[in-house]
C-alpha cells in the first residue's frame, strides 16, 4: 500500500528544522550544519524533494528524521550534504546507522559521534529498532555528499536523481503514537472558599507556601471571543496584552481628537497576531484613551482589525464608559474589558449598571500588601457587583522598591482566594524608575526577566507594555508556558489545553 493523500495529509509527524517540498517525491535532503541550505533546495527544486532540513545532533535529530521519513513511503532515497557539525558529527552518524544499525544499547554501530544513542523515548516510548529497520529497508540509496556546501553542486545530484523512478515503500507509512493527552485539573482541586468567611486576619498564614503550586480554589474560566483565560496554572497559556495609544506612543498625533498613523498602528496589531499564532500564544490588545472621541476612535480602528479581545483604559471615567457604550451600540461588547474599577465611585457604578453592566472588567486592588490587597478586593466586589458580570483582579504593580514581587505573588492569593482570572501590569516595574539610580542608569539594567513572571504565578494576563515589544515578548514567554507544561506533564501526568507551545514544539511525544 502507498501513501494515500490522506495519510499524506498527516505528515511529517515530528516537528523539527524542515522544510517541506512535495509530500510525494522520492527524494529527501540533511543538510548537516547548513542551515540556510534546505529552503535554498527545496525553492530551487520543490517537485523533486519531499523534504529538506539540517540537524546538529546524532541522538534525537536522527530520531526524528527516521520518524520523518518512515511516515512517508514515498521517500526512498537521501542525500547527506552540509556543513560538518564537529563532535556530534549527523551525517556521519546516519550513514553508519543506515550501514550498521544499533547494538542493543540503542547505540549506532561505527558511529563517531558524542552520543549517538537512539532512545525509546526519543520515539514516543516505541522500539528503537523497529524504526532503525524499517529506516534500512525503504531507503534503497544514501548518496554521500557530506561537507559540500555548494548549492548548485547538491542541486546537480538532485536533478540527477529525481530524473529516476523510484516505487513507493510498498508497507504502510509508520507514525509515531499519537500522545495521549490527560486534562484532568480537577486533581489539584480542593474545597473553594467562602468569600463571606474569609478572616483576613488569618490569610498572611494562609498563603505563606511557594505561589507556583496550584490552587486549592475551583478556578473560573472566561471564553472572552474565543480566548480562554482563568484556570490552574499552565493549564492555559498566558495571554499577552500589547498596549497601543498609551501616552508617549508614537503612532498617536492628537491625543485629544484621536488622530493617529494608522498605518504604524496597523503594522504593530498584525505584528502581535503573527508572533501570536507563530508562538500559539493567545493575545490581546490594550487601548489607552484621553478622551470618549480619541477611544472611540481607536476602539473603531482596533475592531476592524483583529478578532481578539480588547482590553479599553483610560484614567477619565467618562472615556471608559464611551467606548463600553460604543462596543454594546455595535455589538462587540463581549470582546471588551473595561479596564478598570479601582475607587467606589457611585457614578461609574451606576453608569454602567444603567446599560446592562459590562461582561468582563479589570478590578484593581492596588495597595502595598497582600493584606490590604484582599480588604480592598473584597469591597469592589461588593461594590461593583451590579455593573460588572464577570471580574479579572489586577493587584497592580508598583516600581522597583516598592515591593514588586509582592504585587505578583498578591495576585496569585487573589486568584487562589476568589477563583477569579487574574491580570497583572508586569511593565509597569521598572517603566516607572528614575534615570539615575545610585549612580546607575535605569535603561542599562535588563529587567526582560520580569516578563516571564506572570506566567510562573499562574496570573492569566500579561499586560507587557508597548505593543512594539511584541516580538521580543512572544519568543520569552513561549518558552516559560513550555517549561510550565513540561512540569505539569512529567510531574503530574496533566496536559495543558492546546493551542499551546509545547505543542508547536512537538514534545508533546
Amino acid at each position: 500500500m502507498t501513501t494515500d493523500d490522506t495519510e499524506l495529509r498527516k505528515w511529517p509527524p515530528v516537528s523539527g528544522d524542515w522544510i517541506l517540498g512535495n509530500p510525494k517525491a522520492h527524494l529527501a535532503v540533511l543538510t548537516c550544519g547548513s542551515y540556510e541550505l534546505p529552503r535554498q533546495l527545496v525553492n530551487s527544486r520543490k517537485d523533486d524533494l519531499a523534504i529538506a532540513g539540517f540537524c546538529e545532533v546524532e541522538n534525537e535529530g536522527i530520531a526524528k528524521i527516521l520518524q520523518n521519513i518512515c511516515s512517508n513511503s514515498h521517500i526512498r532515497v537521501i542525500i547527506v550534504a552540509g556543513e560538518r557539525v564537529k563532535g556530534h558529527e549527523p551525517g556521519q552518524s546516519i550513514i553508519s546507522l543506515y550501514e550498521n544499525g544499533i547494538d542493543d544499547n540503542f547505540t549506532i554501530v561505527g558511529s563517531n559521534g558524542t552520543i549517538p544513542t537512539l532512545l525509546p523515548r526519543y520515539f514516543r516510548n516505541t522500539d528503537p529498532f523497529m524504526w532503525v529497520s524499517r529506516f534500512q529497508q525503504q531507503i534503497v540509496k544514501m548518496v554521500d555528499l557530506r561537507y559540500e556546501t555548494d548549492l548548485n553542486k547538491v542541486l546537480e545530484e538532485i536533478v540527477k536523481l529525481g530524473d529516476q523512478i523510484y516505487d513507493p515503500f510498498p508497507d504502510d507509512p509508520l507514525f509515531p503514537p499519537v500522545q495521549k493527552v490527560h486534562y484532568d485539573f480537577e486533581k489539584l482541586v480542593g474545597l473553594k472558599y467562602d468569600i463571606a468567611e474569609i478572616d483576613v486576619t488569618k490569610t498572611k498564614s494562609m498563603h505563606v507556601g511557594n505561589p507556583l503550586f496550584f490552587s486549592n480554589t475551583q478556578l473560573m474560566i472566561y471564553d472572552i471571543g474565543g480566548t480562554k483565560i482563568g484556570g490552574q496554572r499552565g493549564e492555559y497559556p498566558c495571554v499577552l496584552a500589547g498596549t497601543i495609544f498609551y501616552k508617549g506612543d508614537k503612532t498617536v498625533e492628537d491625543s485629544e481628537r484621536g488622530l493617529f498613523d494608522k498605518k504604524l498602528a496597523a503594522d504593530y496589531i498584525y505584528q502581535q497576531e503573527l508572533k501570536s499564532h507563530e508562538f500559539e500564544i493567545p493575545s490581546m490588545v490594550h487601548i489607552v484613551g484621553e478622551t470618549p472621541m480619541a477611544i472611540e476612535s481607536y476602539l473603531l480602528f482596533v475592531i476592524e482589525r483583529t478578532d481578539s479581545p480588547i482590553i479599553v483604559d483610560s484614567p477619565d471615567v467618562a472615556t471608559r464608559f464611551a467606548a463600553v457604550q460604543l462596543s454594546k451600540d455595535m455589538g462587540f461588547d463581549n470582546r471588551i474589558i473595561y479596564n478598570s474599577i479601582f475607587v467606589q465611585d457611585e457614578l461609574e457604578i451606576k453608569s454602567l449598571a444603567d446599560i446592562g453592566g459590562v461582561e468582563y472588567a479589570i478590578i484593581l486592588p492596588y495597595d502595598l500588601t497582600v493584606e490590604e490587597r484582599i480588604v480592598k478586593t473584597n469591597e469592589l466586589l461588593n461594590f461593583a457587583k451590579d455593573a460588572v458580570k464577570k471580574p479579572i483582579l489586577d493587584p497592580g504593580v508598583p516600581k522597583l522598591g516598592e515591593g514588586g514581587f509582592n504585587a505578583l505573588h498578591a495576585a496569585w492569593v487573589l486568584k487562589d482566594i476568589y477563583g477569579f482570572p487574574a491580570a497583572i501590569g508586569i511593565h509597569n516595574l521598572h517603566s516607572r524608575l528614575p534615570k539615575k539610580e545610585n549612580g546607575l542608569s535605569a535603561k542599562s539594567l535588563d529587567f526582560g526577566f520580569n516578563y516571564a513572571f506572570p506566567s510562573n504565578f499562574g496570573i492569566d494576563i500579561n499586560m507587557y507594555g508597548p505593543i512594539k515589544k511584541a516580538d521580543k515578548i512572544f519568543p520569552m514567554i513561549a518558552g516559560i508556558e513550555t517549561m510550565i507544561a513540561d512540569e505539569l506533564i512529567k510531574t503530574y501526568d496533566i496536559s495543558p489545553r492546546p493551542p499551546h507551545p509545547y505543542y508547536k514544539l512537538g514534545l508533546e511525544g
